[in-house]
């Protein structure tokens, strides 16, 4: 059906903050280690709070303090820093007060551990990035996406969210099934670094001319890691 390469590998320990470049990841039943195991919520409830509720909480950055690029280097809690660049431990004092300030949350926040990414990683492929910005007349930065993984595959752009859900598809030396297409909320309307700025036709053409689907999620049942450079198959 197509092959190629896996071009990058993110993880985001917070959901809704920036997160980090990697070189190689476990990847499990839960997905891909270390990724969106924290959430921010407001104090006391349930409701959480996300880069479509506070774009400006993606001005902040998370990683974790081992992390060298190594598929093992998730331990202790995640460093977090600040559109400034001053670095917090994730249970340190002061930390809620802070990003309460800096991303406009009135009723301030709490940080919680939460069960991570429901086992689904991201794929997004280059090709489709490429011919979404010829479609649009401008760039489109991939990062708007939040993958998880970013691939070069000779396959027509698009394509892959047509691919049907149960389908093989092998990364490196493991295979992974075709979760679905993902479903894009407005996340990829606003700017991926907080600085708060909204393209508005980025969203509608999605939702009109994508049917509102853009990468597609994937899932495994054993132990795999994967690395830049892998190969990708299907």
């Amino acid at each position: 059906m197509f092959a190629g390469e896996i071009k990058g590998l993110w993880r985001y320990p917070v959901t809704g903050m920036r997160g980090e470049s990697l070189r190689s990841a476990v990847v499990d039943f839960d997905g891909l280690a270390g990724d969106r195991l924290f959430r921010l919520f407001e104090p006391g409830e349930d409701k959480s709070l996300w880069g479509g509720s506070h774009p400006k909480l993606m001005g902040w950055e998370a990683a974790w303090p081992a992390q060298c690029g190594c598929a093992d280097a998730v331990s202790g809690v995640p460093v977090l820093y600040e559109p400034g660049g001053a670095a917090w431990a994730s249970d340190e004092a002061g930390l809620p007060e802070r990003l309460a300030e800096t991303i406009d949350a009135e009723k301030g926040v709490e940080l919680r551990k939460v069960n991570g990414a429901n086992g689904r990683m991201l794929v997004v492929f280059e090709s489709s990035v490429r011919r979404l910005g010829e479609q649009l007349g401008r760039e489109v930065d991939v990062m708007r996406f939040r993958p998880n993984v970013i691939v070069d595959a000779d396959l027509e752009p698009f394509a892959e969210t047509a691919i049907e859900p149960g389908a093989a598809i092998r990364l490196g030396d493991h295979e992974f099934t075709l979760d679905k297409p993902c479903e894009r909320c407005v996340l990829p309307s606003w700017t991926p670094d907080g600085t708060n700025v909204r393209d508005m036709g980025l969203h509608k053409h999605i939702i009109t001319e994508l049917g509102n689907h853009f990468g597609v999620y994937v899932r495994t049942s054993d132990s795999a890691t994967i690395r830049v450079g892998d190969r990708i198959a299907a």
